[in-house]
């Protein structure tokens, strides 16, 4: 399975990554991955139209979408266009972030 990837590289520099999330056989029908531990969890609603000032993640953390389209910038200048569905890593912790 692949999901993104937002890094901080040792500058600060915010980029993007294609991560492979390795999956094994689960019977018949299914696949899953190793178990990531977790600490808590949040949900978050963001207005329509609603934009951010550049920031780092305030921690290493997974967003997974679940309506809705955005765009993320990285600092690095790309760009990666963000789906229903999609899930992502963050782990821009320091630097101008995303």
């Amino acid at each position: 399975m692949k999901i993104l990837r937002i890094y901080a590289d040792e500058s600060g520099e915010s980029h993007f990554e294609d991560m492979e999330i390795e999956m094994e056989e689960d019977g018949a029908l299914s696949r899953k991955s190793a178990i990531w531990p977790v600490q808590d969890v949040h949900f978050r609603q963001i207005a329509p139209g609603g934009s951010a000032e550049w920031h780092p993640a305030p921690r290493r953390q997974f967003a997974i979408v679940l309506s809705g389209e955005s765009n993320f910038e990285a600092s690095d200048g790309s760009v990666r266009h963000i789906s229903p569905g999609q899930a992502f890593l963050v782990e821009d912790t320091h630097g101008k972030g995303h």
